[in-house]
């Protein structure tokens, strides 16, 4: 492993290892430094290992539980913190006043991690209890003491497992690493692995700092070809190697047969693995080559933001009347059926472009007697659970020009493609909102209601121009054009729910509303190649079949705030077009 995965600095928890013959693994491992801090017995051991080209290296402090070593390159210092918290609670809950103490006296780039042998959030386990514990809680305070940015993952979900059989099995995330705000605008492409589980109940973690890139067309994304739809053998092909729910996760959903058969791939594994380092050992006047990064970059960071949320009394309806009332939202409550998500995937376009998963509509749609099953299944269990599997909701963002020789990021508008089995849960959404959204929007809004037009708009201002340029009279009127520049993008996902909220929507929808526009990895295609990816904060996507109604019902909250304050400065902004005809405040002209 470490010579598919060169590193210069090697950190190993739970050696269960001490004296000479942790030092003889040391020296075998290659590395020209180390420095160990012995097992007790059969348990503990931390070792932290380096190469003499990365600079000077001091370790300032260690114990049972951490090392803390300073890395000087020149006149460039990193502190490096390596962790191993006890299993104990009772002797891990010291472990993050004795780290608050290290870190607290620190300046310039810090990073801290290892197994911390706790989680953050409920949905890092899979299996178990379903609380956080205490110790949980006093983590997530350490955290947040020093403003810590968990650096993300890729690969594995989780990485610590234990069991052999579902009803005992347990998944957590209990490695991970941190940095500090001044590391993370130092290495903004950094990149944590979660590598393949091996002899080890616990996945190691590959750190890259500075990841190199390169062109590469193992990073274009992968595309289902609709010509493969013409082939004699497709039909066949595809029907034979159909097997289990579409987009299902293994590691989510283990079996007693996968996991023993896992266990049994994992021997296998390091059969090999020992074979390769034989023929290696053989060969050793050979120098190794390594390959570099052969996967695309990512970049996910999780932060916590305290948002001040503007609270909404309630909205009213196009006649004036306030919406108080539940049960006209009844209609939406209806459980789905196979109908309507069928129907949703039938409705889309062949040939729109396909999302990360490379699939366009018409793969469904004409295989839909193979794979239609399983497409109703997996909405079904999203709108069951509110649950979507990991990568569901991710996009391609794609720059669409809109002047002639774009030269500014201004002059592109973004564009998300989304996955076909995302694409269908929303669409299935957006069918049923649509039964309810022209009790919701008054008359100042016309697009994407059913039976107004968006030009209908137009027309009013350009009626209300002509009106005030033949108006007599000392008394003038003045008409103010605003410009929502980046509209979707502005949509602050705390809003979004307020509002949701105020219309009255059932509580599952907001739920599932907000799971679907929350916490996408966003990948930009340049030139066909996809880059780092990245997790926004807010927005809303263009492409998403249900953006579009989630903004209208924001700019609708937007009109009644206008009326608001309206009302509360008494300002005269009624402006009559004819004699006797109703009176315009605002329009929105799309």
């Amino acid at each position: 492993m470490l010579k598919k995965y060169a590193t210069d600095v090697l950190a190993i928890f739970e050696t269960h290892a001490g004296g000479d013959r942790a030092s003889k693994i040391c020296r075998g491992l290659g590395f020209e430094n180390s420095y160990k801090v012995d097992a007790t017995g059969q348990s503990g051991g931390l070792w932290l290992l380096w190469r003499t080209s990365i600079g000077d290296v001091v370790v300032v402090e260690a114990s049972d539980q951490f090392i803390h070593a300073r890395i000087a390159n020149g006149d460039e210092i990193v502190h490096v913190i390596a962790v191993y918290a006890s299993p104990t609670v009772s002797r891990r809950s010291g472990l993050w006043d004795e780290l608050r103490r290290v870190i607290g006296g620190l300046d310039g780039p810090v990073l801290v991690g290892g197994d911390f042998n706790t989680i953050v959030r409920v949905d890092e386990r899979s299996g178990g209890n379903g609380c956080l514990s205490p110790d949980s809680l006093a983590f997530g305070e350490w955290i947040n003491d020093f403003s810590l940015i968990d650096m993300g993952f890729r690969g594995n979900q989780f990485t610590s497992r234990r069991g052999k059989v579902v009803r005992h099995f347990v998944a957590k995330r209990l490695d991970r690493v941190f940095y500090c705000a001044h590391a993370r605008l130092k290495w903004q492409e950094a990149v944590v692995t979660h590598l393949p589980f091996l002899s080890s109940d616990h996945a190691p973690l590959y750190i890259q700092l500075s990841p190199e890139i390169a062109g590469d067309p193992r990073r274009r994304p992968f595309r289902f070809e609709a010509a493969w739809l013409k082939h004699d053998g497709f039909q066949d092909l595809m029907k034979a190697s159909w097997k289990g729910d579409l987009n299902t996760n293994v590691a989510l959903r283990p079996s007693d047969t996968l996991l023993v058969r896992e266990e049994d791939l994992i021997k296998a594994l390091d059969v090999v693995l020992e074979q390769e380092e034989m023929i290696w050992f053989q060969k050793s006047r050979e120098k190794w080559i390594p390959l570099g990064d052969r996967n695309t970059r990512f970049f996910h960071t999780s932060t916590v933001i305290r948002r001040q949320r503007n609270r909404i009394e309630m909205l009213k309806r196009s006649d004036g009347s306030w919406i108080t009332d539940s049960a006209e939202m009844e209609l939406l409550a209806r459980e789905f059926s196979a109908f309507e998500i069928e129907a949703a995937v039938r409705g889309m376009g062949k040939y729109k472009t396909p999302g990360p998963d490379g699939y366009q509509p018409v793969f469904y749609q004409s295989c839909w007697d193979t794979v239609g099953t399983s497409v109703v299944r997996f909405v079904l269990d999203f709108f069951a659970t509110g649950v979507l599997p990991p990568e569901t909701n991710d996009v391609l963002l794609v720059l669409i020009p809109k002047v002639n020789k774009p030269v500014s990021i201004t002059q592109f508008r973004p564009i998300s493609l989304c996955n076909v089995l995302f694409k269908t849960i929303t669409k299935v959404m957006v069918e049923r909102l649509k039964l309810v959204i022209s009790k919701l929007i008054g008359p100042a809004q016309a697009s994407f209601i059913f039976g107004r037009l968006s030009t209908d708009n137009i027309v009013l201002v350009q009626e209300a121009v002509h009106s005030m340029r033949r108006k007599e009279g000392r008394k003038g009127w003045m008409l103010l054009k605003l410009d929502l520049e980046k509209a979707y993008d502005r949509i602050r996902w705390d809003f979004l729910e307020d509002t949701l909220t105020a219309v009255g929507l059932p509580e599952a929808w907001i739920c599932w509303i907000l799971r679907c526009v929350t916490g996408p990895a966003m990948n930009l295609l340049w030139n066909g190649e996809k880059t780092e990816a990245f997790t926004p904060s807010r927005g809303l996507r263009q492409g998403d079949p249900i953006s579009p109604y989630l903004f209208v019902l924001c700019m609708e909250r937007l009109c009644h705030l206008i009326e608001h304050s309206v009302e509360f400065w008494g300002m005269e902004t009624d402006y009559p077009l004819t004699w006797g005809s109703k009176v315009v405040t605002h329009l929105f002209c799309r």
